[in-house]
């Protein structure tokens, strides 16, 4: 057993902040809370780690996210389209197996030491960086992308049918899914439908029965651009979340990116179908993109937080993610920091179907935890704990993580990882590709 003191800032709905209080944690799960002197009287044989003068909250659910665009860092907003269009420079396909498990794993360990615990992860050859997702003893929710359109047609403005990529990508899906799903507590599948626009009508149906036939749910794309709404009214007549409401894609099981080009009826659909909204704040800010997360939020869609890619800290992500909804809403001081930081915590924990286990700081629930050093001269005074978070706060201000109670990262490095080595070989290999690029010999 294990006593962690400290600040708690718990995210299960009551926006309550314990200022000297304590956890004891037995076989990875919080087996009581309270004041720290009450729990030393109780258990006074007890380990104790403290945390005293530091907040302790729940780690971050990061509910969609491509580790393997780390390589696009830096480039990749001011493109004018998405990497994944571009065969101009070294990402997915244009990467060998072995480049896109690197950047992966890089991608993973990131966001681990930014404080996500739980992630929704989206690439191709997922079913070799799940095993880098366990090794770093991360929880995921992970998906192949799946489609069955030439991306790089795409990108020149067509939209050109590729059944082979169609089943190759299904099949290494399907792969994962069975692989994975229901064999590990900490590894659960998607089927990862890349998006409307990128996916035939027959794909689509196919790939909805095998989601329904393995019991999974899905991760996808959805309005993230005026050229998918373009081309799925030309093709189906109506608006992308419209067509995957026919096609049976909305609902509780399905965590949709983006949702920029959404009118009042496709929020209705949205919000009536309990489909799960993860937010981009950062990635679609940057790129000139801007979600009514306003008006989502205001119409009672589920809303949940996400990197998508080229970062993994989600308190940049809340920090965005307030500036979105006051831009794009009636108040300029909502959302609180509360609301947002259960966005980054409860919130994706329930789009991921794990709210039962993960997300908040109460007792039966796992301890998948994450403290945050307040002895940072941007960080203090500490008047809100919450807003001092979500308003002040970067991913390196994380200094301890705890999964399940076993402690993952310690005074910010990764515990039993070579993070130099890691360094190293990202290093090499992105100036590789990079150079390959320019050389034009990809």
């Amino acid at each position: 057993m294990l006593m962690i003191r400290a600040c708690l800032v718990t995210a299960n709905g009551r926006d309550e902040v314990l200022e000297d209080g304590a956890l004891l944690i037995e076989g990875g799960i919080i087996r009581d809370i309270g004041a720290t002197s009450e729990l030393i009287r109780r258990y006074p044989e007890e380990g104790r780690f403290d945390c005293k003068g530091n907040i302790v909250m729940p780690g971050f659910v990061n509910v969609h996210y491509h580790g393997a665009l780390t390589i696009a860092r830096g480039v990749g907003p001011d493109l004018g389209l998405p990497p994944l269009y571009s065969p101009h420079i070294p990402q997915g396909v244009l990467l060998s197996e072995e480049e896109c498990y690197l950047f992966s794993l890089f991608g993973y360990a990131e966001a681990l030491k930014a404080g996500s615990t739980c992630i929704g992860a989206n690439y191709i050859y997922m079913n070799r960086h799940v095993k880098a997702i366990a090794d770093l003893g991360l929880r995921a929710v992970a998906s192949e992308r799946v489609h069955d359109i030439d991306f790089f047609e795409i990108g020149r403005g067509k939209y050109v049918h590729d059944a082979r990529t169609g089943a190759e990508t299904l099949q290494r899906n399907v792969d994962l899914i069975e692989t994975w799903q229901g064999k590990s507590g900490k590894i659960r599948c998607h089927m990862g439908v890349h998006a409307p626009d990128t996916c035939t009508r027959p794909f689509l149906e196919q790939s909805v029965r095998l989601a329904r036939h393995y019991g999974v749910g899905f991760t996808t794309h959805l309005a993230q651009s005026m050229k998918e709404v373009e081309e799925i009214r030309r093709r189906e007549g109506m608006s992308p979340v419209r067509y995957y409401e026919e096609m049976g894609m909305l609902g509780r099981e399905t965590v949709a990116a983006h949702c920029i080009h959404v009118s009042e009826e496709d929020m209705e659909r949205l919000q009536r179908s309990g489909t799960h909204v993860a937010q981009v704040p950062e990635g679609n800010l940057k790129k000139g993109d801007l979600a009514p997360v306003g008006r989502m939020r205001k119409m009672g869609v589920h809303l949940a937080l996400c990197t998508d890619s080229m970062s993994g800290s989600m308190l940049e992500a809340m920090r965005f993610c307030m500036v979105a909804h006051r831009l794009s809403g009636e108040s300029k001081t909502e959302p609180q920091p509360a609301e947002l930081i259960r966005m980054a915590t409860i919130h994706g924990a329930r789009a991921l179907g794990w709210e039962d286990e993960i997300g908040s700081i109460e007792v039966g629930k796992k301890a998948d935890l994450i403290m945050i050093d307040t002895e940072r001269f941007h960080l203090l005074p500490i008047v809100s704990p919450a807003g001092t978070l979500v308003h002040c706060a970067v991913g390196t201000d994380v200094s301890h993580v705890w999964i399940e109670g076993e402690l993952k990262v310690c005074e910010g490095k990764i515990v039993g990882f070579d993070e130099q080595r890691l360094l190293r070989e990202v290093r090499r290999a992105a100036e590789a590709c990079w150079q390959r690029f320019k050389a034009g010999k990809a």
